[in-house]
């Protein structure tokens, strides 16, 4: 038998031989597994996919120790020991370990053959049956087997689960889909829940079709919700994003995003904001009446975009509409960060142009009065002037120093002039940012985070060009 199909054996025999041993909940515990199992092919092929090949693998298969690994997981307490040495024969005393190892890895029991394992069995015959040959160890049967699982449990203070535990863990997978539908997350934590009860964990399957079935529910709870609570207008809305208009749909229209900071980009994200404003206000309500974590809220829009239009209409009607909604609202949030984003670079842009020309202004003023000390020495040159009488009119004197700083005082007042337009864009730019965000506030008063409105980014792009002057 090969690595992937011993995996495959492996994992199809744990998951029944986990519900022989129960005791009085046998029955309950193999029906659990037995309706897990998929009867055709179809049924297999519709269970909700949530991890992949390797994920279940590092779960449900073989384990394969290095050395160190093995000196860890089979290292024996001294109950342990006593009860290998026990063991009747060379065989049970080695599969008792190889089960004891592999249970302490993985919390599973496993079938296998002796070829997949003998490198385990070489390590535990040289280190606790010295002298024994690999020969000496055969297949263990059926019964000594599932006596051994039971010994395991015990030793570990591990049980199978039972009627009573399934019906907890479903309630259990059912709150955690409250907290998030990402199937992921809710087998995360069922399985985090088994292992801090010290539960087997059923077979993947089975956790699959318990996953499903918690997703379901909540999906149904919310559904039942949004039909009751859905006007007739929004109901016209959210049907209407499946429609094409022209040959393109509306909702391939919401889904695309700005692939830049220019005016057209953006004029297009405040036209969408401006089509899911109705929606997102309506969801912001329903949404916290519903308890809908952010999470699933997320989970709910990514459906929207990983199903074709085509598929979409074919689902249930209120189930579309729910996933419909929960996008309309991320995307008016993706929305107002784009712009928010657009809105920082502009005036950062602005910002940068305005340093630029003051920067240039203040060094092209420093540099002309530099050139203009000459008419300051000449002014100070008239007191020691001869050529002007000792009784001349001090008029005359004036007005011949007047002349000289004439163009001095000419350039201070062109550099405060230069000041003055400077201070006057940041005090417009500051006033449009106030006004950008009160307008905002108004459409978003449940939001805890202010976001500036898509319609008032428009301005930024007016504003930007001034400060290269």
């Amino acid at each position: 038998m090969t690595g992937k199909a011993a995996t495959v054996c492996i994992s199809a025999a744990s998951l029944h031989s986990h519900f022989i041993f129960t005791g009085s909940a046998a029955g309950c515990a193999r029906r659990w597994s037995n309706t897990a199992l998929p009867s055709t092919k179809t049924q297999a092929s519709r269970r909700l996919s949530i991890l992949s090949t390797e994920e279940v693998d590092s779960l449900y298969g073989l384990p394969h120790f290095n050395d160190g690994e093995r000196h860890i997981h089979f290292d024996l307490s001294p109950k342990e020991r006593e009860t290998i040495d026990a063991a009747r024969t060379i065989t049970a005393g080695v599969h008792l370990v190889l089960q004891l190892g592999y249970f302490k890895a993985k919390a599973q029991f496993f079938v296998f053959g002796l070829d997949h394992v003998r490198p385990d069995i070489a390590h535990i015959l040289t280190r606790y049956f010295p002298g024994r040959l690999m020969a000496e160890v055969g297949a263990l049967s059926k019964p000594t087997r599932l006596a051994q699982q039971r010994t395991i449990l015990e030793l570990l203070d591990y049980r199978m689960s039972g009627s009573d535990d399934k019906q907890a863990l479903i309630a259990f997978a059912q709150r955690a889909a409250m907290l998030s539908t990402q199937p992921k997350f809710i087998l995360r934590e069922v399985l985090e829940h088994l292992s801090s009860q010290r539960i087997v964990a059923p077979g993947y399957t089975s956790l699959q079709d318990l996953v499903s079935q918690a997703v379901t529910d909540e999906r149904k709870r919310v559904t039942r919700m949004l039909d009751a609570a859905l006007p007739a207008d929004l109901q016209q809305s959210l049907n209407s994003l499946l429609h094409a208009d022209d040959k393109i749909h509306l909702i391939n229209v919401l889904k695309h995003e700005a692939s830049d900071f220019s005016n057209k980009e953006l004029r297009r994200e405040v036209a969408r904001r401006k089509q899911l404003s109705p929606l997102y206000a309506f969801a912001q309500s329903f949404l916290i009446d519903a308890s809908l974590s952010s999470e699933s809220i997320k989970y709910y829009a990514g459906l929207v975009q990983f199903y074709t239009i085509y598929k979409l209409r074919r689902m249930d009607i209120s189930t579309v509409r729910l996933y419909l909604l929960c996008f309309a609202f991320h995307r008016f949030r993706q929305i107002n960060d784009n712009l928010i984003e657009a809105f920082i670079h502009l005036v950062g842009q602005f910002d940068k142009h305005a340093k630029l020309a003051a920067k240039t202004a203040m060094q092209q003023a420093s540099e002309e009065a530099n050139s203009n000390l000459k008419a300051a020495g000449e002014v100070l040159g008239l007191f020691i002037d001869k050529s002007i009488a000792n009784d001349c009119l001090f008029s005359t004197v004036k007005e011949r120093a007047l002349a000289l700083c004439r163009m001095v005082v000419t350039e201070a007042v062109a550099f405060a002039s230069g000041e003055y337009v400077f201070a006057n864009h940041i005090f417009s730019i500051t006033l449009f940012a106030d006004f950008f965000l009160h307008r905002f506030q108004e459409t978003s008063t449940r939001s805890s985070i202010r976001h500036p409105t898509a319609a008032h980014s428009r301005p930024a792009l007016v504003l930007a060009p001034h400060c290269a002057h």
